[in-house]
């Protein structure tokens, strides 16, 4: 096909739209609300996974993994299934020296009542290794530290949680300060950052209190720990860092490696699975009806333009009399029904980024978490990889859309297209 051939049907095709302006119009508006209606969803999508990633991301670092001993559920070396796993902080500390354990956290708990001055309130008392602070992602507020050299050196230093500070301290600086945990002197190190968190176990930690492990002898029973945390070399290797993990303690122990009641695990891992199959479903969902509208508006499309075929029959008989092939008719037709379609989208887009702008953000996580800063709400998120997929999705409906009259139009018989009346 020459090129002022080309140039002609694309004169023709851009003739019969204008000679149809009003029901181009229309087709377009069709389209642009099917567009709107794919980015919005799926920007409110993108959002919604932005939204459960910072929750979570605010409960453990990448790569960690909390522990809850449990009880042996398979038979091994002549040892019954039902075998409960007691594990001490010699197994916690000796498991640092696994190849694929980065660190490592022995965690005690147990509800103590906190006394400052006058005031009185009872609050959850974690004890912890230094390495704990990283792996939950607790951060001090400026002029405060988590606990590091007090766990080696023994000293009775206390980082509390955020609310604890507003029930004992109120707007009084903490640091420095010297609370009684069951009637022992703890001095303040540092008072944690508001912490948004999907996850926690028994508190939110904003709620509790986070001393030496070392120090516990003086508070309770430290024998054997109620949980232990571990974090792996990379994120990349935490599956192989925790069957690592299960054998340790299944030759420490004499039971199955491969019996996961022995050792409950949870990690960061998981809870990215957990994350993403909530993500994933909504966005499917949403993702869907975006793309049935979308496909409404190019039922609309192929409707009018078949009708435009049926009123121009003649047209094409004439054309086909004078020589117009059906690769030409086709062409023409097609391309009517490509430019209708993407000028739709065009606008469709352009509509888009105002609604994205107006519409965020949306109320989610916030009052549920007290997110004051209102991170956990929904910021719809149009990126460029979701205008290439949405552009992807409209360049297919436009083909859908203009194949099928177009094919019709070049398969008419021109004898019989003179006739029509």
């Amino acid at each position: 096909m020459s090129w002022s051939t080309l140039r002609e049907i694309l004169r023709e095709a851009f003739y019969g739209l204008y000679h149809h302006r009003f029901r181009a119009a229309l087709s377009m508006l069709g389209i642009s609300w099917g567009i709107i209606s794919v980015v919005v969803l799926l920007a409110y999508g993108e959002g919604f996974r932005k939204a459960i990633d910072y929750g979570f991301k605010g409960a453990f670092a990448d790569g960690t993994v909390i522990v809850f001993p449990g009880q042996t559920s398979l038979q091994a070396g002549g040892e019954r299934a039902g075998k409960r796993i007691r594990v001490t902080v010699d197994d916690v500390l000796t498991m640092a020296d696994l190849p694929l354990v980065k660190a490592v956290s022995p965690e005690f708990m147990q509800q103590f009542p906190i006394i400052y001055g006058n005031k009185e309130s009872s609050h959850l008392v974690r004890a912890v290794a230094a390495s704990y602070g990283p792996m939950r992602t607790e951060k001090a507020l400026v002029g405060g530290r988590f606990i590091n050299e007090d766990v080696r050196l023994r000293r009775r230093s206390a980082f509390i949680g955020s609310e604890v500070q507003r029930k004992l301290f109120g707007a009084i600086p903490a640091v420095g300060e010297t609370i009684r945990i069951a009637g022992q002197p703890f001095e303040i190190v540092g008072v944690g950052e508001e912490k948004v968190q999907l996850s926690n176990y028994n508190q939110p930690d904003k709620y509790c209190v986070f001393i030496p492990w070392t120090t516990m002898s003086g508070l309770g029973d430290n024998k054997y720990v109620a949980t232990f945390l571990w974090q792996s070399a990379s994120p990349w290797v935490e599956p192989q860092a925790t069957k690592q993990v299960r054998e340790f303690f299944a030759t420490r122990y004499r039971y199955n490696p491969t019996d996961e009641r022995a050792l409950n695990m949870f990690g960061s891992t998981k809870l990215n699975e957990i994350g993403a199959g909530i993500v994933n479903g909504l966005k499917f969902v949403l993702t869907f009806i975006g793309v049935l509208t979308l496909a409404i508006g190019g039922v609309g499309i192929m409707n009018i333009m078949f009708v435009n075929v049926q009123e121009r029959t003649r047209e094409i008989g004439v054309r086909k009399a004078l020589g117009a092939t059906r690769a030409e008719i086709l062409l023409q037709f097609l391309l009517e029904g490509l430019a209708t379609t993407f000028a739709g989208g065009v606008i469709g887009i352009a509509f888009s980024y105002g609604l994205v702008w107006l519409l965020s953000p949306r109320p989610f996580l916030a009052e549920l978490l007290d997110d004051t800063r209102r991170l956990t709400d929904i910021y719809l998120v149009l990126s460029p990889q979701l205008v290439a997929v949405t552009s992807t999705i409209l360049m297919v409906v436009g083909l859908v859309a203009g194949f099928l009259p177009a094919l019709k139009a070049s398969r008419l018989d021109p004898i019989e297209a003179l006739r029509y009346e």
